[in-house]
């Protein structure tokens, strides 16, 4: 197919430049499908386009924000998924500064299948009902515990096979995001002959 992606979302860095972001575990996100809709939306990297994928039942809506981190490769192919909490929802496309919490481990069809959990980047002067939190588990139980509930029962709505395999904290999200940073960069380099 010829070369038809204007967009380059697979330039954008997974890591903001700024190292007093870097402190705060911020990475950055492209989020596919923004909460209180209807529809769910993937981004198409051959035609540089985002796609209608899914439109869920009548009366029901999207939670979350929902996108991936660009620059990472996940162990299903696609970029890493992340679940970003904040208090009103974004647009399909948007890039965001995203306050890494942690993540929900998850094995879907057999292949590990882990979603990053983050939240709006602290602003001065703005508060935002996320500015608390740091850790994934200083999430209300109940809040983190539909988190799963939604990531496995919405999987297994579309036909997958998922096991729910726990919550873990910062470092192990990092640990998930580097590896796909590394794994992005292989593809790359094995792409362009160069590895």
């Amino acid at each position: 197919m010829a070369d038809v992606n204007p967009t380059r979302f697979e330039n954008i860095p997974p890591y903001p430049e700024s190292k007093e972001d870097r402190k705060q575990n911020i990475v950055l996100a492209v989020i596919e499908t923004p909460k209180l809709t209807r529809h769910k939306f993937a981004f198409n990297p051959a035609f540089g386009a985002f796609e209608l994928r899914a439109t869920i039942a009548e009366g029901l809506t999207w939670p979350y924000d929902y996108g991936f981190i660009p620059g990472t490769l996940a162990d299903d192919g696609d970029p890493l998924d992340v679940l970003y909490l904040n208090d009103e929802p974004t647009f399909t496309g948007c890039l965001v500064k995203a306050r890494v919490l942690g993540l929900v481990r998850l094995k879907k069809n057999d292949v590990e299948n882990d979603r990053i959990l983050a939240c709006a980047a602290r602003m001065s002067g703005v508060s935002q009902s996320t500015d608390s939190y740091n850790e994934i588990d200083d999430l209300p139980e109940a809040q983190l515990s539909s988190i799963c509930r939604f990531l496995v029962e919405y999987s297994e709505d579309q036909g997958n096979a998922i096991r729910f395999k726990g919550t873990h904290g910062v470092e192990s999200a990092f640990k998930a995001i580097d590896k796909a940073v590394s794994a992005f960069k292989k593809r790359g380099k094995a792409e362009s002959g160069h590895g």
